[in-house]
């Protein structure tokens, strides 16, 4: 996740670069989490009172939850006011502000000048190896699977620990939409990234298009699982839970530029260049790089927190960012089928020239599924690393991307190499499950994206 969480005013010179949703100080057991959202309710009776150490290794345990907020047992009703904040604990550390931090549609939530909360990520560094992933699509069990591969988790009595060490991982966006368990796999990738950076790695989420559709008040791809879940993480139970109308609201609340999920979200970074690789939702071309790479995750942040501009009014969506099919979130230049030979040509010159200008060797992209597995294309200047695993999408077979750091003195270059790829790329391609009445037989991911309209 972003490095910039929960960043408190410079004037104290308190940061805590390490949290997502808030201190994990309920944390709940991984079976909650792979439950029915109405499970979550009554977490809190089951909850441990702190982060625990493995007792073999000694290693910091963070256990998972979608609720670190106090739920309460009753809602009357469900209005916009009412909501509770995601997290006490997480508004109060974010700033050092006093008192109630949870903020009504009327007020000015946006921190004083002096107190501001830091900006996405853009430019870090990786010690270790790094480890892409793509998109999740609210498939929490998927996730799980993902990061036992990709060897940074190992569970233990049903509750997962970091054991990548120094390894930063990069997911590439679009956590939301198309499954029940957004929310939750939210929640996985921000605690991962709190046991991570006690340890030197990291945990980074890009923005995709569909957080800046959910931000955007664009409900069209939520499930109704998670729609039932956003309803339960707004406090509402029971029948109330179970009303479209409540439910719309309760994700309306959450999500809306301001809201306590958009906040978290404006801590990713749209475009994220880790050492010399870059990595973006759908893909950065020049007019992109033109404008500023790091101008447009400013931007996407301050739209996200809602914060207001000179004259009063909240910061606008970027359009670079998520405003047409050029845009960083939504364009497949280069995750696509080039189909002819002078489309590829153009596509990988102007990548060449991206990566020239920026000073990477490489970009890393998600947001089409790539239906024969992870693949690169211009020579190994771009990886397409979606599958598309989610039970939403594809339900394909979870796949990691890893770039190992040379290492002069036993003699090895840096290297790269798929994750979970089978040895016969035909093999990979039948593993693809696609669902009869969603899409039949097709040659080309976009062709299957383009079917769901996306």
């Amino acid at each position: 996740m972003s490095a910039s969480l929960h960043a408190r005013c410079p004037a104290t010179g308190q940061c805590d670069q390490r949290s997502g949703f808030g201190q994990a100080r309920h944390p709940a057991t991984l079976s909650h989490l792979q439950q029915q959202p109405q499970r979550l309710l009554d977490a809190r009776r089951r909850l441990f009172p702190s982060p625990r150490r493995h007792a073999s290794s000694g290693r910091r345990e963070v256990l998972l939850t979608t609720a670190l907020l106090t739920i309460p047992t009753t809602r009357s009703d469900i209005s916009s006011s009412q909501l509770p904040p995601l997290s006490s604990a997480a508004e109060s550390s974010r700033y050092d502000f006093e008192g109630d931090t949870s903020v009504s549609e009327d007020e000015d939530d946006t921190p004083p000048t002096s107190c501001r909360p830091q900006a996405p990520p853009f430019r870090v560094t990786a010690p270790g190896r790094i480890v892409a992933v793509g998109d999740i699509h609210g498939d929490l069990a998927k996730a799980i699977t993902l990061f036992k591969l990709a060897g940074v988790v190992e569970e233990v009595d049903r509750r997962l620990i970091w054991i990548g060490g120094d390894t930063t991982v990069v997911q590439l966006g679009d956590v939301l939409d198309r499954g029940a368990q957004e929310i939750a796999s939210l929640q996985l990738l921000r605690n991962l990234d709190q046991q991570a950076r006690q340890e030197g790695g990291a945990v980074y989420m890009i923005n995709g298009n569909h957080e800046s559709l959910n931000v955007a008040g664009d409900f069209r791809y939520a499930t109704e699982g998670g729609m039932l879940e956003s309803a339960t993480m707004g406090g509402l139970r029971g029948v109330e839970a179970h009303m479209s109308p409540n439910q719309r609201a309760a994700r309306l609340r959450l999500f809306s530029p301001g809201g306590h999920l958009a906040k978290e979200l404006a801590h990713n970074a749209t475009v994220l260049i880790v050492n010399d690789t870059m990595f973006a939702h759908g893909g950065v071309l020049m007019g992109h790089v033109q404008y500023g790479l790091e101008r447009i995750n400013l931007e996407v942040s301050a739209w996200m927190r809602g914060d207001r501009l000179g004259d009063g009014s909240r910061a606008p969506p970027p359009f670079l960012a998520m405003g047409d099919r050029k845009s960083i979130m939504w364009n497949r230049t280069f995750s696509q089928d080039f189909g002819t030979f002078h489309a590829r040509y153009h596509a990988c010159n102007e990548l060449r020239q991206v990566l020239q200008r920026t000073g990477c060797k490489r970009l890393i992209v998600g947001h089409t599924p790539q239906q024969q597995g992870m693949n690169a294309e211009c020579e190994g200047l771009v990886w397409r690393v979606d599958v598309g695993m989610s039970s939403g999408v594809l339900d394909a077979q979870p796949q990691a991307l890893e770039i190992s750091p040379a290492r002069p003195q036993v003699g090895e270059e840096a290297s790269i190499k798929v994750l979970g790829a089978p040895e016969d790329p035909l093999a990979c391609f039948q593993q693809v499950q696609c669902k009869s009445h969603i899409v039949k037989k097709t040659s080309l991911a976009v062709d299957f994206m383009s079917k769901l309209g996306m």
